[in-house]
């Protein structure tokens, strides 16, 4: 026997999670969100603690870049 083609808003007896009711999608949901919300604030205050050094670098690397230019531009007389 053949399974007739289904459209995807005909699908949903086959889908795993109408098993759970609506409560338990929702604190999964919720749980989910702390917990991404719990690793951006970590990851942000990585970045804080360290702001000094990236700065630092920053500045470097943007200076190393204005130099490269510059001596681009005038080894090909366009300067």
């Amino acid at each position: 026997m053949s399974r007739r083609n289904r459209n995807w808003l005909d699908d949903q007896d086959d889908d795993p999670y109408t098993d759970r009711g609506l409560f338990g999608r929702i604190v999964e949901d919720v749980i989910i969100f702390a917990i991404c919300c719990f690793l951006v604030k970590l990851g942000i205050s990585y970045l804080v603690s360290v702001k000094i050094p990236l700065i630092i670098i920053s500045v470097i690397l943007a200076i190393i870049v204005i130099i490269y230019r510059v001596y681009k531009r005038k080894d090909h007389d366009d300067y």
